[in-house]
């Protein structure tokens, strides 16, 4: 067998990291072409980007997004599933909320050396938590001072409490696609910051909700609520009374 050189190493292991994070974020024990994902990561950013329009009426947001999204020769899936996130959102935030970005974050050097010398947590659901830069969550924010919340589709940096975004009355709110939410901290932790605003709102997997690869219902609402949880500030303790051990 003709050995891989390192370029193509390189490659095979961020491809097959990419698959995880997608694995990681839907659960998904089936073909991951399915249209099935792509309608629920959809499904999710609708609702969270209709919560947004509704409590930041004629703000901007920065989208937080996947960074192997903009290179070639990624799974097909890495390109679906960021069209089908972004899709969503922009028809959640529809004309009251005007993305002002879409940022890619920039990776941590060694990663574009060796991607298996990061270590990732194999119990995330986010792995590039663990692979975007230290100061790429400070630095989406100094770019664009203007926009008043931070979308993730990619989770939260696994060193977000260190981060000037997080340690300082920035004024910014974080909204976020299924995070790994060890990275805020404990369940206080977490809900002191929906009710400060350091979190504006979070979609989670519902415990309990269908299997992943039973195809979408014509009403939209209905399948949100079997799926997902939206949390905010509103609703986070009756949310934790219902699921006391959701985070």
């Amino acid at each position: 067998m003709r050995r891989l050189n390192r370029s193509s190493l390189l490659v095979l292991i961020v491809s097959i990291a990419l698959l995880g994070l997608i694995e990681a974020q839907f659960h998904l024990g089936r073909r991951l072409t399915g249209t099935p994902a792509l309608g629920q990561r959809e499904l999710a950013t609708l609702f969270l980007g209709q919560h947004l329009a509704r409590r930041f009426p004629g703000q901007m947001a920065v989208v937080w997004s996947n960074p192997f999204s903009r290179a070639s020769g990624q799974p097909r899936e890495v390109y679906q599933f960021e069209k089908a996130g972004l899709r969503g959102l922009r028809r959640g935030l529809d004309t009251a909320v005007k993305i002002e970005a879409v940022v890619f974050p920039e990776l941590r050097p060694e990663c574009r050396q060796d991607l298996s010398s990061v270590y990732i947590d194999p119990a995330t659901t986010t792995p590039l938590s663990y692979l975007v830069a230290p100061d790429a969550l400070d630095a989406a924010v100094k770019e664009h001072p203007g926009a008043r919340i931070i979308v993730s589709l990619i989770g939260v940096p696994v060193n977000l409490r260190q981060t000037r975004t997080w340690t300082t009355a920035s004024g910014k709110s974080l909204a976020l696609l299924l995070p790994d939410l060890r990275m805020v901290g404990n369940q206080a932790d977490i809900r002191l910051a929906l009710q400060s605003g350091q979190i504006a709102a979070m979609v989670l997997n519902k415990p309990g909700a269908p299997p992943d690869d039973r195809p979408l219902g014509g009403d939209r609402k209905m399948e949100f609520d079997q799926r997902f949880l939206l949390i905010s500030a509103e609703n986070v303790d009756a949310v934790l009374k219902a699921f006391p051990r959701l985070f």
